[in-house]
This record gives structure tokens, C-alpha cells and sequence, in this order.
């Protein structure tokens, strides 16, 4: 019986699914510039960035634990590929465009960030098989990471010029995303631990 729709909808990317929701929910809030429960939309943004992150994380291990045919596998593959561009390429890319009121500088360094950031996504994609567990380059997901840490650490320490020390950290990113240094695959236990933080993270960024 043929499908009525193409595509898989299992439990075994719920997470994917996820994290692409909540990038597509951060970029609404950055495009609104509106703050909800007292809340200013960038840390919104934040706060959606890290949710993304989270998802990734957890997304391989969730789909490992479903019962899937060679093809939903495959999918998952690709699917998880074309989600970490929209959360952490052009999710980002759409904060730092928003954070520099759209000058041509910071639009320019949005634009090398996304070219470098699908770079090293397409070349993951076509090396994961052979790569071991180590692959070339900073993984686009440590966006998640990254942004919204140095934009609490900024907030806390009202630390002035931040719009232009973010694109110089956003050059600095995305040169990483295809400097071809070795990156190791980090377990699930490890990644557990990464909870802690993301938990802490968000509860600093609504209290702020």
C-alpha cells in the first residue's frame, strides 16, 4: 500500500524534530524583536539555541534504542544533517544579523559563517563512515554551546561593544568549522553531564 505522505515519523527522530522546532521558534523571536515573560528575544534565542543543542545530543541515542529498517536509518542520517544546518548555521547566523541591526560588516560574517558551516556538514557527511569516531574540524552543534555562554558572560559582566566582539567570535567559529584540526565523538555518558550546565544555562538567561 503505497504512503500518503513521503518521509518517517517515528519515535526514532522525535528529538531531530525537536531541535528543529525549537530553531524555527528562535528565529520567530528573533524576526519579532518582542520579549515574553519579562525575557528580552535574544536570550529567548538563546534559550531556543541551547534547546537545539540538547536535542542533537540526545537524538543519536534516542534513535539507536527504536526498532528502524536500513532505510529509516538513512533517513535519520540525512534528516539529522539538514537539522543541524537550521539550528546551528542559519539559527546563528539569523542572531548575528539581528544582534548587528543588519550592517553590511555583520552580514558579511553571517554569510562566511554559513558558507563554512554547511563546508564542514557536507564534508562530515561524506567522511563519517571512514572517520573512526574523530572527525576534522569543530562540529557545528558546539554553536549551542558557545554563544549562549559568552552571551551570559557578557550579560552578567555588562561588558560594552559586545555586538562587535560577537563577530569577531563568529569569524573566529566559523574559521574553526573547516580548520582541520581533530575532534573526537563524545559519548553519552559524557554528554550527560552536559545537561547540568544547559539546565544552569537556561535558568541564568530567563532570570537575567
Amino acid at each position: 500500500m503505497r504512503k500518503l505522505f513521503i518521509g518517517v515519523y517515528n519515535p526514532s527522530i522525535i528529538l531531530t524534530y525537536i531541535g528543529t522546532i525549537s530553531a524555527i521558534t528562535g528565529i520567530g523571536i528573533l524576526l519579532s524583536n518582542k520579549s515574553f515573560f519579562a525575557v528580552e528575544s535574544m536570550g529567548l534565542a538563546m534559550i531556543a539555541l541551547i534547546v537545539s543543542g540538547v536535542c542533537d545530543m540526545f537524538d543519536g541515542a534516542v534513535a539507536r534504542r527504536c526498532k528502524r529498517t536500513e532505510q529509516e536509518k538513512e533517513f535519520g542520517i540525512q534528516l539529522d544533517s539538514l537539522s543541524d544546518t537550521v539550528s546551528f548555521v542559519a539559527f546563528p547566523a539569523c542572531m548575528l544579523i539581528r544582534m548587528t541591526d543588519f550592517s553590511i560588516i555583520g552580514l558579511i560574517i553571517a554569510a562566511l559563517y554559513v558558507f563554512t558551516g554547511i563546508m564542514r556538514l557536507g564534508w562530515f557527511n561524506i567522511t563519517t563512515e571512514t572517520s573512526g569516531g574523530v572527525y576534522s574540524g569543530l562540529p557545528v552543534t558546539f554553536s549551542s554551546l558557545i554563544f549562549p555562554a559568552f552571551w551570559l558572560l557578557f550579560s552578567f559582566l555588562k561588558v560594552p561593544y559586545t555586538n562587535v566582539i560577537f563577530q569577531v567570535l563568529f569569524a573566529i567559529v566559523a574559521i574553526l568549522f573547516v580548520t582541520n584540526f581533530k575532534t573526537k565523538k563524545i559519548g553519552i555518558k559524557k554528554l550527560s553531564f552536559l545537561l547540568i550546565p544547559a539546565i544552569l544555562g537556561i535558568v541564568a538567561l530567563i532570570l537575567l
